[in-house]
């Protein structure tokens, strides 16, 4: 599609420089710039079992942009937000356990826990982001590379758990004994994901809706409006834990109370080797402030300006 746009945009480009000036032949654009982004986030797996549902994100940065004669290139830093959530099948996870009835009376067997669970991400990056592109007529493309650092990549895990006890033996005395149903906790539980330094292609497609020098201004001013885009390249599934809750301690009576449980964040288990990557689609605004310089005039005023 780049490709396509560049073989048409080419001719009609040469003809735009000599019907109106445009760029003349060695001229080159420094901008520095501000932006900020807010689109649709969301975590792309395809492990089985769990459902991802997409959130709002965003972004703002500065930087500098580099535009010659159709071509342009920049380079910022920006402050990310990716939003998402993981919502689990309904499962089961059983552990030993003991269960008192009356007196003196405690049974071994085992707990069952049957769960719903929905993992609610939250990363915060600091990224580099590079573009390099082509513009003609006030419209952009560009492609690039982003280098990204996690501030805070956390879980928040949230559900519902119906607790279960099966003795391991049976008698008289416990035939009756319900095996489900005895008791429905809620839980919640906040857990750092394992993700530190990655990577994700970016992309854009842009239009200039101003290119303009203001009067006795020296400086040309430029607001871009830009569809735009990230996608992962690191899986961000780094698993670890070999299950996916935690039972405290006994008590003195040998007994681990059910309410206690923690539930591990779906991205650090184990049980999920399914490839995990944060995709980003959504609406970027930068304005950019600068001017050209060339060998015949010095620095001056000139402004790529569509009328």
């Amino acid at each position: 599609m780049a490709a396509l746009l560049l073989l048409v945009s080419l001719p009609s480009w040469s003809q735009y420089r000599r019907r109106r000036g445009g760029l003349a032949d060695g001229d080159h654009y420094h901008f520095g710039y501000v932006s900020g982004h807010v689109g649709y986030s969301i975590l792309d797996t395809h492990a089985t079992g769990v459902m991802p549902m997409g959130n709002v994100g965003g972004g703002v940065g500065v930087g500098y942009e580099y535009r010659n004669s159709g071509l342009w290139a920049n380079i910022g830093v920006q402050y990310s937000m990716h939003r998402s959530e993981l919502r689990l099948d309904p499962y089961t996870a059983d552990h030993a356990g003991k269960m008192r009835l009356t007196g003196s009376t405690v049974l071994p067997g085992t707990m069952h826990y049957d769960v719903q669970q929905t993992d609610k991400i939250e990363w915060n990056f600091i990224d580099v982001p590079i573009l390099f592109g082509y513009y003609t007529h006030g419209f952009s493309i560009g492609v690039g590379l982003k280098l990204s650092y996690a501030l805070n990549p956390v879980s928040l895990t949230k559900g519902t758990y119906e607790l279960s006890f099966s003795p391991n033996l049976y008698d008289a005395t416990y035939k009756n004994m319900p095996e489900r149903g005895l008791t429905t906790y809620e839980f919640e539980t906040k857990q750092a994901n394992r993700l530190n330094i990655s990577a994700g292609l970016i992309g854009e497609i842009g239009y200039d809706l101003l290119s303009s020098v203001p009067t006795n201004s020296r400086l040309c001013h430029v607001l871009k409006l830009s569809f735009y885009f990230e996608y992962g390249l690191n899986n961000s599934n780094k698993g670890g834990d070999k299950s996916r809750f935690e039972l405290p301690a006994p008590d003195d009576n040998g007994e681990a109370r059910a309410k206690n449980v923690v539930f591990n964040a779906f991205l650090n288990t184990e049980n999920s080797p399914a490839r995990t990557v944060p995709f980003f689609a959504g609406a970027k605004i930068t304005y950019m402030i600068g001017g050209s310089r060339t060998a015949r005039s010095g620095f001056h005023h000139g402004c790529m300006c569509y009328q």
